[in-house]
């Protein structure tokens, strides 16, 4: 019997709101706005009171962005400690609807309320709401990326480097730096402008805590991480960088909104740890096969509920991503940036 696409949408959506109610249980049962309270309102609080203390750790308190990054959070501050998280929400919420609309855009009229129902119910992405992280974020520059097929996708790139740089962005650059060289220049140049600007307003000291601070992951043991790190230990850290950047690689030579998409999926992979809200990035990964091959996804929203396998399909994933046939009619790099 074939299967029909309406079941497809069955199936998905069930398995979308599964997750979605585990995550939003979990979040309620004491993770709810953790990553907000513990790190970002208290962060931008001392990044304008007393930025010396920045990366003064505590069982309370933990901050991994760069000493730039704590100001996005600044207007927050005035703002009551219950208050606060909500407003979070609020801003996040409103650049969702930013990301559901420029993604729908593409898509045919009768299909983009479905795109958009996609974008708010992926269940990465209501952990990120959940727990107050900054992914949604994350998912708003790689759609810049893939829709600005120019410098301003490399600056988006580059401005959320600059602020809140994660391990999974790295597959990201190294696509950029090989196939699209302009847009990657535009990274590094926006990147720079950010570091001068944060030494001029923080000065030397903050930002020599931050760098060493990024060998912290390398030490501790993440409770809800979900890289292959998880599942085999130390040893997960090499085997996810293996594979990772067997994905980013593979990406470049295929090159495209495939490529792209790879890149994603093999930064996730490579990172030494990993956490649910960051596969919000997937969504845009996988645009090419969601267009192309719909069945293809099928059995992945169901596999998205067993958290530890996470890795696992995530490899399964950027295969699926690979074989996709190429859309001649989507757009690839620009001709200034093509390799050779």
């Amino acid at each position: 019997m074939r299967i029909r696409g309406s079941h497809l949408v069955i199936l998905a959506a069930a398995a979308f709101v599964l997750a979605d109610l585990t995550l939003i249980w979990i979040g309620l049962g004491g993770d709810w706005a953790f990553d907000f309270t513990c790190c970002y309102q208290q962060a931008a609080d001392r990044a304008l009171n007393a930025p010396a203390t920045l990366y003064d750790w505590s069982d309370t308190y933990t901050f991994r962005y760069t000493p730039i990054g704590a100001l996005v959070f600044a207007p927050l501050v005035p703002l009551e400690a219950s208050v606060a998280p909500w407003a979070w929400l609020i801003i996040k919420l409103g650049v969702l609807a930013v990301v559901a609309f420029w993604f729908s855009r593409a898509w045919e009229a009768d299909r983009r309320w479905l795109i958009v129902l996609l974008v708010f119910a992926f269940p990465p992405i209501v952990h990120d709401l959940v727990i107050g992280n900054v992914s949604t974020l994350t998912v708003l520059a790689f759609l810049a990326v893939a829709r600005w097929q120019d410098a301003r996708g490399g600056i988006a790139l580059g401005l959320l480097t600059v602020l809140m740089p994660k391990p999974h962005l790295l597959g990201v650059l190294a696509y950029l730096a090989i196939r699209r060289p302009r847009d990657f220049a535009a990274s590094l140049a926006t990147m720079a402008v950010g570091v001068l600007v944060g030494l001029a307003v923080f000065g030397v000291q903050p930002w020599v805590a931050f760098v060493e601070t990024l060998r912290e992951p390398l030490e501790r043991t993440f409770t809800a991480n979900v890289a292959f790190s998880a599942i085999l230990g130390p040893a997960g850290v090499a085997v996810g960088i293996g594979v990772g950047l067997a994905v980013v690689v593979t990406g470049v030579l295929v090159g495209g909104t495939r490529g792209f998409g790879m890149s994603i999926i093999g930064g996730i992979l490579a990172g030494p740890y990993s956490f649910i809200h960051y596969l919000s990035g997937t969504l845009v990964a996988v645009e090419p096969t969601l267009r192309a091959r719909p069945r293809w996804l099928a059995p992945f929203p169901w596999l998205l509920v067993v958290f530890p396998l996470i890795p696992l399909w995530l490899t399964g994933l950027a295969g699926v991503l690979r074989a996709t046939p190429a859309d001649p009619a989507a757009a690839t790099e620009p001709p200034a940036a093509e390799r050779g």
